[in-house]
């Protein structure tokens, strides 16, 4: 009997910590960079241009905007609180996080949220 009851929450511990630590179905995809822009927002994108040099400096520092780059266009991420030290989940304010994004959990709705300034051009 004992024996039953042990192997139940030996398997339930492993499910759990199995479903914890898989990751979520989007890692690594890179439809999800594919977000639809207003009007407005193409309008910034087609008329705005981001060098690296002035991505470099938005870094969320004091005074500093808070931008990065995904995908060849340039967010601003100064009004999401979790940015206000200009580091979220291991992507840094002033650079290009194409990449990391691709390799995190978020999905494209986040891309959606998140107010374009213009055009990264390196």
């Amino acid at each position: 009997m004992w024996t039953w009851i042990i192997a139940i929450v030996v398997v339930a511990i492993a499910l759990c910590t199995w479903m914890a630590m898989k990751p979520p179905p989007n890692v690594g995809d890179r439809t999800k960079l594919e977000r639809s822009f207003s009007q407005a927002e193409t309008q910034l994108i087609n008329t705005v241009t981001i060098s690296p040099d002035e991505l470099s400096k938005a870094t969320c520092d004091e005074d500093a905007k808070c931008w990065i780059a995904v995908d060849g266009v340039v967010y601003d991420m100064g009004v999401f609180p979790k940015w206000a030290r200009g580091v979220h989940h291991g992507v840094k304010a002033g650079a290009d996080g194409t990449e990391k994004f691709v390799k995190s959990g978020h999905a494209v709705a986040i891309l959606q949220k998140m107010p374009v300034v213009g055009a990264y051009k390196p």
